[in-house]
């Protein structure tokens, strides 16, 4: 059964939209199925993932981003040697001391692989068996998870048992709050330019070469501050270098990181026709940071201009 939060634990400051309090009032109101909710980008859903998950008046409970905790399962499938009961009970263990999660949350849950799907199956089998309550974020409609159609329909009967088992909730308000600019976080400090940048990393070593998100996990394991320079419009790489950039801003998103990007386009020309995965909360998180217009630096006594406080790595 899903524990519930009070009603009181999604008041705030600011006047939740129709959509975000019709979903406070779900998650707090006692029901045997775990939760899904689900809508474009920015309307809310992992304030209230975050809203609930503190409100919830228990200890047996675990929150993660989707990628860190794919990654960590992966991980312990292959160090158990493809057992899924005993890979569940390592990533289960909420402490030391292995309390095992009664409550799962997972925000941005999303399924685009086909090899992916087929672990993710497994691991949600293995939960719903065990009465392991989840309540989940997603960009995607159950019905769009694995849009691939030359596989989702193989991924159509664990679909059906989303569905079955979670209360289907659409969190749609009329605003993109990213878009707004009342994030403050650490992320929304850094910027978008089109100055050339001289140190960090490249978009080609970054995200060109064959990467995973465990890597880009890794990279960010000391990491507050990143430059990435010579960032292309999104169309003009292929799908996959697409993605890795995607699942990178998700990363850095998720660990607060500033990030200060040195493009070869405007940031409102970056997205523009690329319809592939995930483009759509790309772009908006990206639009969170400051622009800056090109200065061309002129070679004064002071010498080239910097950027202030600015740690590259």
């Amino acid at each position: 059964m899903r524990p519930i939060a009070p009603r009181h634990a999604f008041d705030t400051e600011f006047t939740l939209d129709d959509a975000q309090a019709a979903a406070a009032d779900t998650l707090s109101t006692p029901g045997t199925e775990g939760a899904y909710l689900w809508g474009p980008v920015g309307r809310g859903k992992t304030w209230l993932l975050d809203a609930y998950f503190s409100g919830v008046a228990t200890t047996a409970k675990k929150r993660v981003h989707f990628h860190s905790f794919f990654r960590d399962l992966h991980a312990a499938y292959f160090r158990h040697r493809f057992s899924i009961d005993a890979a569940i009970d390592d990533i289960l263990a909420t402490d030391d001391t292995g309390l095992q999660a009664e409550l799962l949350c997972f925000d941005e849950f999303h399924v685009h692989d086909i090899g992916d799907a087929r672990l993710i199956t497994r691991m949600l089998d293995t939960l719903f068996a065990r009465g392991v309550a989840l309540v989940v974020t997603s960009n995607y409609a159950p019905d769009d998870l694995l849009p691939n159609p030359l596989f989702h329909p193989t991924f159509v009967p664990t679909i059906d048992k989303l569905k079955k088992n979670l209360e289907i909730i659409c969190v749609d308000g009329p605003v993109d709050y990213r878009s707004v600019g009342t994030s403050g976080s650490r992320f929304a400090s850094g910027t978008w330019t089109l100055e050339p940048g001289s140190v960090g990393h490249t978009f080609t070593e970054l995200c060109c070469a064959a990467r995973s998100t465990g890597d880009y996990l890794r990279m960010l394991e000391t990491t507050t501050n990143l430059t990435i320079t010579d960032v292309p419009a999104l169309e003009s790489v292929d799908e996959f270098a697409a993605q890795r950039f995607a699942n990178l801003v998700d990363v850095l998103y998720d660990h607060d990181v500033r990030v200060d990007f040195h493009a070869l386009v405007p940031l409102h020309e970056f997205g523009v026709g690329c319809i592939g995965l995930d483009t759509e909360r790309l772009v908006s998180r990206l639009g969170e940071l400051s622009t800056l217009p090109l200065q061309r630096a002129a070679n004064t006594a002071d010498g080239p201009a910097h950027t202030k406080g600015d740690t590259h790595y």
